[in-house]
């Protein structure tokens, strides 16, 4: 049996600990300078590619799949962000992951990715199946169903589309862990790299201003 990807849980852990080995930049680029120093780093085209694995077959990790991984866990923090504007709230003191990715997914690499706002890692735990446990209560207790019902009605849906501060706070999650949240608490746990763009990052964004 080969190896031939990376889990949702492990790609995750894998983009943080590039990024506290320093081969990451804050914007969430590979360091191409670093390839000077270790052969995981590598050319890909215009860009650069990590190696996980250089056996049969070669388990790569591209530029590509990191901009996939910023733009799901962007929308995610934004989307906490407005909710927590919504409701006054400046930090979260708990954090429950739901699900077979919660349930797998490190804390400590979760909040230094920035898939979550600042919180206390400890406090950072995983709600198992939550629609599965909600399910099972729903068929075997009749006043909980009920209860369900009522909430449900209570419940306010918002629209991340037509928040006007979704894209300023989307832009700023791109970053890792966050473009304007210095992670206090995190930093208590794990010392985070200083903040920094890769020089081939910031050469590309001039060429495309004097494009536009």
């Amino acid at each position: 049996m080969h190896v031939t990807g990376v889990c949702g849980s492990g790609i995750i852990e894998a983009i943080a600990e590039l990024h506290l080995a320093g081969v990451l930049t804050t914007d969430g680029t590979i360091d191409g300078s670093v390839a000077a120093r270790s052969p995981r780093v590598v050319a890909d085209g215009r860009t650069f590619s990590y190696v996980l694995w250089a056996g049969e077959p070669e388990l790569v990790i591209t530029q590509n799949d990191i901009r996939q991984i910023q733009l799901a866990k962007a929308a995610l923090h934004a989307g906490c962000t407005l909710l927590m504007e919504r409701y006054g709230i400046e930090r979260v003191d708990r954090i429950r992951l739901a699900g077979a990715f919660g349930t797998h997914i490190d804390p400590v690499h979760a909040l230094v990715l920035g898939l979550v706002p600042d919180c206390d890692p400890e406090q950072v735990t995983a709600a198992g199946n939550a629609a599965g446990t909600g399910a099972r209560i729903a068929l075997l207790n009749r006043g909980a169903r009920t209860e369900i019902e009522e909430l449900v009605r209570r419940v306010e849906k918002i629209e991340t589309a037509v928040e006007p501060r979704f894209q300023e706070h989307f832009v700023n999650a791109m970053a890792i862990p966050h473009d304007v949240d210095p992670y206090p608490r995190l930093s208590q746990t794990v010392r985070l790299p200083a903040r920094r763009t890769a020089p081939a990052q910031r050469s590309s964004r001039r060429r495309e201003r004097k494009i536009a």
